[in-house]
């Protein structure tokens, strides 16, 4: 377990999963501790089609541009705050 995601866990907002890394508000979570892990996270979010969140740490921010990243898709840093909400989808 990376540790990004061991102190992603201890957030009140956050819960463990089998399948996500993690979930938050019930949609998954998959962890992108750099921009390089970015294309991968966003891929792992394509089976749910792309509602989500990713977690990464909140001082490399810098390196994230949120306008690149699904406008369907969420972004929260270690503690499990939310940084860019996600699109919850249509019933």
């Amino acid at each position: 377990m990376s540790s990004i995601l061991k102190t992603l866990l201890t957030s009140s907002k956050v819960q463990e999963s089998e399948e996500w890394d993690a979930l938050y508000d019930s949609l998954p979570v998959v962890v992108a501790e750099s921009s390089k892990e970015l294309g991968e996270a966003l891929s792992r979010l394509d089976e749910v089609g792309g509602y989500g969140y990713i977690a990464t740490w909140r001082k490399n921010l810098f390196a994230f541009n949120p306008k690149l990243i699904s406008k369907r898709c969420g972004l929260i840093d270690e503690n499990g705050n939310l940084l860019k909400a996600a699109r919850v989808p249509k019933n």
